[in-house]
């Protein structure tokens, strides 16, 4: 591993350790309320992945793909780009993957699922900024690419989950 890789992996870890992860629910007085209630349907969005990676069978296409219908079966709406600009806070689940390969043969990976949605400013009523709300992630060293694809896709159960639980069926 070169000294370069060495740095980004470190830089990996280090983010992760930092942003691992957000809070599931809020306070609203004596109350709780999950993060993730009164969502009613996302739109999917995954990051480019490095065109080497693609060549080597892990695609922005299968990623988004795999998303899409974790999301369908589950029962969430799943709405496409235009669809979501209509929406009240356009909420869609971006979806990051970065993944270095080793010498040894080995894959450095780093992925996130984030629920990003518009939010308005207390201390500027009126202004709205578009920011994560939830967030999950891993970082880990694997051997194959189908590994990253599995891991991405216990990241989209933990989203689905967690958004079950916030928003039974009635």
């Amino acid at each position: 591993m070169t000294g370069k890789q060495f740095s980004l992996i470190m830089a990996l870890a280090l983010s992760i350790s930092l942003f691992g992860g957000m809070a599931t629910t809020i306070r609203a007085g004596d109350t709780e309320i999950p993060l993730l209630h009164g969502i009613k349907e996302v739109f999917v969005e995954v990051e480019d992945l490095d065109f080497k990676l693609e060549r080597e069978g892990l695609t922005t296409d299968h990623l988004r793909t795999d998303a899409v219908n974790k999301l369908k079966m589950a029962g969430i709406k799943v709405q496409s780009e235009k669809e979501s600009m209509t929406t009240p806070g356009s909420p869609h689940l971006h979806i990051m993957v970065k993944v270095l390969g080793t010498a040894t043969g080995n894959y450095a990976a780093h992925i996130r699922v984030e629920l990003r949605e518009a939010v308005s400013l207390v201390r500027h009523p009126g202004m709205e900024v578009f920011t994560s709300t939830w967030t999950t992630g891993k970082f880990g060293v694997t051997h194959s690419l189908s590994d990253v694809r599995r891991q991405e896709q216990e990241l989209i159960d933990k989203f689905v989950n967690e958004y079950l639980a916030a928003n039974p069926k009635q």
